[in-house]
């Protein structure tokens, strides 16, 4: 498929991508520095990040690149360059000089992260220099349009399809996040914008959203269109990124994923507890004229801090 003239626009102007890897917790999504080149998404991961081992057993990707109002979600086939991994040395052979071509436009695209590395030499972990990073390449398989979250023109095949519940009840009891580092609980705390990453078995798929909070449990506002294109399961598994992105500095990136059992509801659908799923789209704020909810139901949440990142799990 070749990618149109509009989604390279909003790739080639994009600076963070948030990038989903499948996972039976829910998919693993964090934003990464990127570069388009023909119709691929190139990148780099470190070689023992928990995205990289994932890609290993399943490679598949979705993700969701923001300009302004206008945004890029895609899903496509995952490709690993890796010197040090002979079941990649095929791959690096053959797509040669794709790989040397990304790289170096890779380099130049994201010159004020490398400027940012500079400036913070001395605390950047191993992980995060040369030596222990790979390269990684999306497809860009199915692509699709989104105009202040509203679903504009698509292209490929997303085989989406829903299944959402008759009866919506606010409370449920999930994980509350109230042993993460001081200075990230006031991102889960009050009602904002947020990346939705759902996998129906087809691959995952990154879609904007707003949400709100409901104790342990968090509700992602999108549009029904939207969600009908990346499609959603009774009680698959969910993820919802909460951050705050930098421009050009690693060290100053903050957020939190949110994964686990997740539930999809129609407004129009709903015969039980429509009065209370109204009141969650209104409190989440700004939403789309055709909105849906989904409810992510917390096992675990992954955090990130700069250098330090963690993870906080049920008692």
């Amino acid at each position: 498929m070749g990618i149109p003239d509009a989604v390279r626009a909003v790739l080639d102007r994009g600076i963070l991508c948030h990038l989903a890897a499948p996972s039976p917790a829910g998919p693993h999504v964090t934003p990464v520095v990127f570069v388009r080149d023909g119709d691929r998404l190139w990148g780099t991961t470190g070689r023992g990040t928990t995205k990289a081992a994932l890609w290993r057993r399943a490679p598949a990707a979705g993700g969701l690149v923001v300009v302004g109002d206008t945004a890029v979600t895609f899903r496509g086939a995952v490709t690993l360059y890796d010197a040090l991994d002979p079941s990649t040395w095929w791959s690096s052979a053959t797509r040669a000089p794709q790989l040397a071509r990304a790289s170096a436009r890779f380099t130049v695209k994201n010159a004020r992260f490398f400027a940012g590395y500079a400036r913070d030499a001395a605390h950047v972990p191993l992980a995060w220099t040369p030596p222990a990073r790979v390269v990684f390449s999306v497809d860009l398989d199915a692509v699709a349009i989104l105009e202040d979250g509203r679903l504009g023109r698509r292209w490929g095949t997303w085989h989406g399809r829903v299944e959402t519940r008759t009866s919506f009840r606010r409370s449920a009891r999930g994980l509350v996040p109230d042993r993460l580092p001081e200075d990230l609980r006031d991102l889960v705390d009050r009602p904002g914008s947020g990346s939705l990453a759902l996998d129906r078995g087809r691959g995952p798929a990154v879609v904007p959203c707003r949400w709100v909070r409901s104790g342990g449990v968090y509700h992602a506002v999108v549009s029904r269109r939207l969600l009908q294109l990346v499609g959603t399961g009774s009680d698959a598994a969910g993820s919802l990124v909460i951050d705050r992105a930098s421009t050009w500095r690693a060290a100053r990136m903050q957020g939190v994923l949110l994964r686990g059992p997740s539930a999809a509801f129609d407004p129009s659908t709903v015969r039980s507890g429509a009065t209370s799923l109204a009141e969650v789209i209104a409190e989440a704020g700004r939403p789309p004229d055709d909105p849906a909810v989904v409810r992510i139901t917390p096992r675990t949440v992954v955090w990130w801090s700069g250098w330090s990142s963690g993870t906080v799990g049920r008692r």
